[in-house]
């Protein structure tokens, strides 16, 4: 009996669908964080000049939703790019990543409302420790169970870097949610070096490799 006719394992297109129709849904919520300001004070070009100034927060908040959803996306489409059928333990890692991405739309809109508090920042840090973990507990998994093909190969070995240098950055944020909290998420600024560093470094070891792919 092949692997994929057992029940204990499945195709992965129907997770993948899902996984794409969340993703674009909190994406998309993740706008709903910012709203036109409601000025109830005689209008004037100063006035509404402010108000607009006060939706700073809310929009860096979702820029940066935005653009960490985005990386996880792609994380997990690398992944799954490989692996044609998952177990039930696979299954549910990814059900319980899901649950922390759908998250993000509400500590995004708690970060930008409240982010010079603790405990907002430390909702949202915590929101992308979970959804960063989870993700490398994917890519954990599928090697363990021989899911994942060619685990040699750079991209993987790029792969797993940016995952625990992932979780490492949310770490490091989420401690300074309570010494410097209004400024503890842009240590995710380090992704892009981060993960321009591993490319530089895989380009080196392997000149062929195609980081696109």
């Amino acid at each position: 009996m092949k692997l994929e006719d057992s029940e204990h394992y499945m195709p992965t297109k129907r997770l993948e669908t899902l996984v794409d129709g969340i993703f674009a849904i909190a994406m998309t919520l993740l706008v709903l964080t910012l709203a036109v300001p409601h000025i109830n004070e005689p209008l004037s070009n100063i006035v509404v000049q402010n108000s607009f100034y006060g939706l700073l927060p809310n929009l860096f908040a979702f820029i940066l939703s935005f653009i960490l959803l985005a990386l996880f996306w792609n994380g997990h489409h690398r992944i799954f790019n490989q692996i044609k059928i998952i177990d039930n333990t696979l299954m549910w890692i990814n059900v319980v990543w899901l649950m922390f991405i759908v998250l993000v739309p509400f500590s995004a809109s708690a970060l930008g409302q409240y982010g010079n508090y603790i405990i907002p920042s430390v909702i949202f840090n915590l929101n992308m420790m979970g959804i960063a973990i989870f993700l490398y507990l994917n890519r954990y998994y599928a090697i363990r169970k021989n899911f994942l093909q060619d685990v040699n190969t750079p991209q993987n070995k790029h792969g797993n870097r940016n995952n625990v240098g992932f979780i490492f950055i949310a770490l490091l944020a989420l401690v300074l949610s309570f010494t410097i909290t209004s400024w503890s998420t842009t240590v995710y600024a380090l992704l892009i070096p981060l993960h321009l560093a591993i490319i530089r470094v895989n380009k080196k070891r392997n000149p062929k490799l195609i980081t696109t792919k």
